[in-house]
């Protein structure tokens, strides 16, 4: 449902954003065809030379480049603030993973990551991890490569505790 709500508000604000950047592009269309016609008939009229024509298109592309650049600003803004709602919404969220009684408190110190026996099944049946151990010194690069639905996915995911071990 959360995801339905999500792609709803996107939905709602590509739309007002659209309807924004016609109304913009229509608005300004009418202003320099007016003005143009004006400056024109100026020329005609030799009330202005044809510099004065250039002028005040110049004039009116320095003036609409920031009113197009404003326009996308105020749409990213926007984008930014329904993505801070549903930050905001992800850190309400109750954690699904608890830490078990008894659990060893992780200490920021330690510069080692360690996988030490570790066991993990999706579903509780077929494990797709089993019995894994690993030690990653301080300052050390590792790849873990592998074929597709090895288990590198997963083990970034238990890295990150994403998922709770099963075992180890």
């Amino acid at each position: 449902t959360f995801l339905r709500e999500y792609e709803t508000a996107d939905v709602k604000t590509e739309t007002s954003l659209g309807l924004l950047n016609i109304g913009q592009s229509v608005i300004i269309a009418l202003a320099v065809t007016a003005l143009m016609i004006l400056t024109s008939q100026g020329v005609v009229a030799q009330k202005m030379t044809i510099g004065d024509l250039v002028l005040v298109n110049g004039l009116l592309i320095q003036l609409y480049i920031p009113l197009n650049f404003m326009g996308m600003v105020y749409r990213e803004i926007k984008q930014s603030f329904i993505d801070m709602n549903k930050m905001f919404s992800l850190l309400d969220t109750p954690q699904d993973i608890a830490d078990r009684p008894g659990a060893i408190l992780f200490e920021p110190s330690s510069p080692t990551v360690e996988f030490k026996n570790v066991s993990f099944s999706y579903d509780g049946r077929r494990e797709t991890l089993s019995d894994v151990s690993f030690v990653v010194p301080n300052g050390k690069t590792v790849a873990i490569v592998g074929e597709s639905g090895s288990g590198k996915t997963t083990l970034a995911r238990l890295l990150f505790r994403l998922y709770d071990v099963s075992d180890g």
